[in-house]
């Protein structure tokens, strides 16, 4: 009985020399091939420190014109700032925060313009001799 000849006294599997047919379905190979990665991958980008120094000035802005939020702000920078090597989306949460916080400061900055504005407007309504030169 002959096994044919050049085998080693056995016939190759099915499907080619590689010993396994190619997976049913038509599945993609995984990351890095089948039959292991390519390497060891680079460490993932530290996120950017930009939006958080942004924050940070915004933040030290607003607590120029005197407000209390600004100060929250400030912290959260400042940790957001510490942060992104080490953790990136606590990072990003705490700009985002920082920043929700500026524009709420802004706002309310702006309503209190415009109440005192309007008392002011009311009173020379009121009595009109108090502003007459």
């Amino acid at each position: 009985m002959s096994y044919g000849s050049g085998t080693g006294g056995y016939f190759p599997p099915e499907g080619g020399s590689g010993g396994y047919p190619p997976p049913p379905g038509g599945m993609p190979p995984p990351p890095g091939g089948w039959y292991g990665g390519s390497g060891p991958q680079p460490p993932p980008q530290p996120a950017s420190q930009g939006s958080a120094i942004g924050a940070l000035i915004a933040n030290i802005v607003g607590l120029c014109m005197c407000w209390a939020v600004a100060l929250v702000g400030i912290i959260l920078a400042i940790i957001a700032l510490t942060m992104t090597s080490s953790n990136p989306k606590a990072a990003k949460t705490c700009t985002i925060i920082s920043w929700v916080l500026f524009g709420v400061g802004i706002v309310f900055w702006v309503v209190l313009l415009v109440f005192y504005g309007a008392m002011g407007v009311f009173s020379m309504w009121e009595d009109p001799s108090v502003y007459a030169y």
